[in-house]
């Protein structure tokens, strides 16, 4: 927790005292503040980062949202939340809140040592620079909700497939560790030559028996370097954020369609706070972490500020279809860029929520295939050559 050196009259003394944010608020009140310094620290390596959960921050400014909307002002707002929590952490984050927008301090700076979603500190950014809080918060609010449906949805649909997988692989250890090697002293006593399916399966049990701490080991590895590189290498991070956002299959277009709906939510609510459209576009750069997003965005922002009409600047990065690049010629023509916004993150929205429906349709019959398709090739490795030593008897 950040603290702060603090020189206040009392009883006709000069006083000074170190406080941290919450005996900070308690002193403004109830003293004659002269002088506030933050002090300044080294980083303590040992300070974990307080993580609050989006489940509890979806809840939160849920009853936030609703007490805004019957006109409480932030502060009294946030005071309240704040004297029906037990929880430590969301105590300790409310009262970081609610100090930052009392004190017009800069809440990414404040909220630095929080492990929060990174749209939740991006529109409480937008939300302190903003006319409309009010607007802000139920964003804030109406995404999480989302996010939290979509993954309840996702969850549910590959849980059924994954409990598959699992029992697959606990199958295919218990049946490379016990029941093939029992085969194999059988199928080494024979002199027929084994079927191809026979081969590939004894050929496996070797790998897997002689490299089980290389097979377990190296996608640990590999997911680490790739980590490592993200962080460390804006090349290697640009590269990465573009294949993800233009390359990878179904998931790039779910990813894509997410990211505009973010992007246009907030130069919608940034239009109903009586922004102007260059002004609103400004601030969604905020919301937005994908490198490669980033920089077009960044382009489109140069183009406007050179004059470039909002039509040929978006037409110009080449992100965008004709569909939505037509609704913003016709609100940038007929001066209603207000309505076409709301029509564009409604058709960004409807093209997220297809897709995800999509894919999870998907998972379970591909999953399913894919278990019985392994299931019976052991079934034929193991019992083809049996039988036809069977055969040979008979």
């Amino acid at each position: 927790m950040k603290k702060y050196s603090v020189k206040y009259q009392e009883n006709g003394k000069i006083k000074r005292e170190i406080v941290d944010n919450e005996k900070l608020l308690s002193l403004q009140k109830s003293k004659n503040i002269l002088e506030i310094k933050e002090n300044k620290r080294v980083f303590n390596f040992l300070e974990r980062e307080i993580k609050i959960d989006n489940k509890i921050l979806g809840q939160l400014f849920y009853e936030l949202n609703l007490m805004l909307k019957s006109k409480i002002n932030i502060s009294d707002a946030l005071e309240i939340l704040i004297n029906n929590r037990k929880n430590r952490k969301v105590i300790d984050f409310l009262k970081t809140i609610n100090y930052s927008f009392s004190n017009s301090k800069p809440i990414k700076e404040e909220l630095i040592r929080f492990k929060i979603d990174h749209s939740v500190k991006s529109f409480l950014e937008i939300s302190q620079n903003s006319a409309n809080i009010e607007l802000n918060i139920e964003a804030i609010s109406l995404l999480l909700n989302e996010t939290k449906d979509i993954k309840k949805s996702f969850y549910k649909a590959i849980s059924y497939p994954i409990f598959l997988l699992v029992s697959f692989i606990i199958s295919i250890f218990i049946i490379f560790l016990f029941v093939v090697p029992n085969f194999k002293t059988i199928f080494a006593q024979t002199q027929t030559n084994l079927p191809l399916a026979t081969k590939i399966l004894l050929a496996s049990e070797d790998f897997f028996l002689n490299n089980t701490a290389f097979i377990l080991l190296i996608p640990v590895i590999v997911i680490f370097l790739i980590w490592i590189l993200y962080k460390t290498s804006n090349k290697f991070s640009f590269f990465v954020d573009k294949f993800f956002f233009k390359t990878v299959p179904i998931v790039s277009k779910i990813y894509q369609y997410f990211e505009f709906y973010k992007l246009f939510l907030v130069i919608e609510i940034m239009q109903k706070s009586q922004y102007e459209f260059h002004r609103a576009f400004e601030s969604s750069k905020l919301l937005v972490k994908n490198k490669y997003l980033l920089d077009k965005i960044h382009n489109i922002d140069n183009l406007l500020q050179n004059g470039k009409t909002i039509i040929y600047s978006f037409k110009y990065v080449d992100i965008f279809d004709d569909i939505v690049l037509n609704l913003l010629n016709t609100g940038e023509v007929s001066n209603s860029l207000e309505l076409t916004i709301f029509e564009i993150k409604k058709i960004y929205k409807n093209r997220f929520d297809d897709s995800v429906n999509f894919i999870i349709l998907l998972i379970q019959p591909i999953f399913l295939l894919l278990m019985a398709g392994l299931t019976i090739f052991i079934v034929i490795a193991i019992f083809t050559p049996i039988w036809e030593m069977g055969s040979l008897i008979r």
